[in-house]
């Protein structure tokens, strides 16, 4: 994980929805102070019952990596990979926004 030093335009940006196979992830930031401070889950697969306990893990652990990044650069969660990439891939549509 690589910190960002890059700064944002203060604001909520939603990234777009990204296709965790399963079912959609998508994911709304918060940038105050030019920081990312807050990442808030709009959608994630729900509707079964393995779907609910791998975001219940996983889900946590990438906004809380992202923030400590300040980027969408952050590490594939092994078990999880296809929430990972759907969390990273609305995230990257968010901070593309706040960077515009």
């Amino acid at each position: 994980m690589k910190v960002a030093t890059q700064s944002y335009a203060d604001g909520v940006y939603t990234g777009p929805p990204a296709d965790a196979y399963y079912g959609i992830i998508q994911l709304q930031a918060l940038v105050q102070g030019g920081q990312l401070t807050a990442l808030k889950v709009l959608k994630y697969p729900s509707d079964r019952r393995t779907s609910i306990n791998i975001n219940r893990q996983a889900l946590p652990m990438l906004r809380d990596e992202a923030i400590r990044a300040q980027s969408a650069n952050v590490d594939i969660i092994s078990g999880a990979t296809l929430t990972s990439r759907a969390f990273i891939q609305s995230l990257r549509g968010a901070l593309k926004k706040a960077s515009s």
